[in-house]
């Protein structure tokens, strides 16, 4: 699956709805916006899978921390 980056950041600014999402989002991980901390992930997360229409694993939940990490597990299911 190739996966669109806007679609990402639209995820990130509808989830942290009080931060900035810059319009480079390849870098960002958790931390690098002020909401996005371990709950902010588990959103993001659960938003990524309602968009994406897929579910992750409990351990791939703990593991993915970064928007790299979400490209990657998209593309590579």
């Amino acid at each position: 699956m190739k996966i669109d980056k806007s679609d990402i950041r639209n995820i990130l600014k509808n989830v942290f709805t009080k931060s900035i999402i810059p319009d480079e989002i390849s870098n960002l991980k958790i931390g690098d916006v002020d909401e996005w901390d371990s709950l902010g992930n588990f959103n993001f997360l659960l938003e990524v899978e309602n968009f994406y229409g897929i579910r992750f694993e409990i351990d791939e939940i703990s593991e993915i921390k970064s928007v790299e990490d979400v490209i990657s597990f998209l593309e590579n299911s």
